[in-house]
């Protein structure tokens, strides 16, 4: 077999301080990297670009903490991803293995890890949500300590625990459901006892963690062929829709979103419970995934729905309306508007009378006179608060 050789590399659009790469050992130039950027010397946006040059100029063997290295620093700009998990995928670099496959799932995880790390030992509530292999060390003395020293910061008790145990590769990698279904009622059930045990953890990125997940795996892959994927949406996003927690409400609105449009129905119960939930989770609304949906309602529909559940709708809910449906409506459809925007502007209620104001001033000028219907309203509070923020005095 001919011997393997890289490629000339090009210069680097940086400083070019990690620019030996090791064909003997393929991830020390990674992990140089990472522990440089985990020093504050290179950036995120750095880090992301010579990942991304090293993926392309080496033919290295297949590395899932490389995989998960290479998702939390694309080559292009973004949010910087999570100190303690990058620098558990370091560890998982130099950990061979099962071992260091364990460390990677569990570095995905860690948020979920952390938060059910404070229950009790075999909590039901918390058991669904887990993978089996999480399942085994949470329920152990030493998997539990192993698991404790890990969020600390030594991997070692970790691997040496594993050393132990007879657990098999896909302990950590199973999907959320162990138990097959069979039809969409054991579904439901699935999703609701899923549903409960997300709510019954904080509020935040280990829940949106757990409901990305398995959301996208009852959706995926939940029944047989013989099952429409519209009765599965239907039935996940029915039952996520009696749910609290602003990701779960979330997720109803973009599976229902899906069969929605055949079921008037069905579009005005997502709106009704979706539009008056502005609380966000990890930058996830329930308003704004809801929003689009007015636009299948017609300029009336959307305006008679609104007007009903206007005394609901907070300034919060109508930001996201505002964002997601009402600017471009004003813009594209304003003569259907029209009337009803100057109706609103003295309306009394101040929440959708601001909602109107703040998208005729973002939205292209239809009508130069229609900003002084708000800053002339009969009512004081919505006139006050127009003409403060164009500066006038009030």
């Amino acid at each position: 077999m001919p011997e393997r050789r890289l490629r000339k590399q090009s210069p680097l659009p940086f400083s070019g301080v990690f620019g030996d790469l090791s064909s003997a050992a393929p991830t020390a130039p990674l992990s140089t990297l990472i522990e440089a950027w985990l020093a504050g010397d290179v950036t995120t946006l750095e880090t992301g670009r010579r990942i991304d040059r090293q993926h392309r100029q080496l033919d290295d063997l297949p590395s899932p903490a490389r995989d998960a290295l290479m998702r939390l620093f694309p080559p292009y700009p973004g949010d910087d991803p999570d100190r303690a998990v990058v620098g558990l995928l370091v560890c998982a670099l130099s950990t061979p293995g099962f071992a260091g496959d364990v460390l990677t799932a569990v570095a995905g995880r860690r948020a979920l890890l952390e938060a059910v790390i404070t229950l009790e030992p075999g909590d039901a509530v918390a058991d669904i949500i887990l993978r089996p292999g999480e399942r085994v060390m949470l329920g152990t003395t030493g998997g539990r300590q192993s698991l404790t020293d890990l969020l600390e910061g030594n991997s070692q008790p970790l691997v040496d625990w594993l050393d132990r145990t007879v657990l098999d590769e896909d302990a950590f990698a199973s999907t959320t459901s162990d138990v097959p279904l069979h039809d969409l009622k054991n579904l439901r059930d699935l999703i609701t006892r899923l549903s409960q045990a997300t709510e019954a953890l904080p509020p935040g990125s280990a829940r949106v963690m757990v409901a990305d997940e398995w959301v996208a795996e009852t959706t995926v892959a939940a029944l047989g062929d013989d099952v429409p994927f519209a009765d599965v949406a239907r039935a996940i996003g029915e039952t996520l829709l009696e749910q609290s927690a602003p990701i779960l409400l979330w997720h109803a609105a973009h599976e229902l979103a899906l069969v929605a449009e055949d079921d008037p129905e069905l579009r005005d119960a997502v709106l009704r419970r979706c539009l008056v939930m502005a609380d966000c989770e990890a930058g996830r609304c329930p308003a704004e995934a809801a929003a689009p949906l007015l636009a299948e309602l017609g300029t009336r529909g959307a305006i008679r729905t609104l007007d009903a559940l206007g005394p609901d709708l907070t300034s919060g809910s109508w930001r996201a309306i505002n964002k997601k449906y009402l600017r471009r409506e004003l813009a594209d459809h304003w003569h259907d508007w029209r009337d009803d925007i100057q109706r609103w502007a003295t309306s009394g209620n101040s929440n959708r009378a601001l909602a109107a104001f703040d998208a005729l001033l973002r939205a292209p000028a239809p009508e130069t006179g229609a900003i002084a219907w708000f800053v002339a309203s009969a009512d004081p509070d919505i006139r006050a608060t127009c003409r403060s923020r164009l500066g006038l005095e009030t």
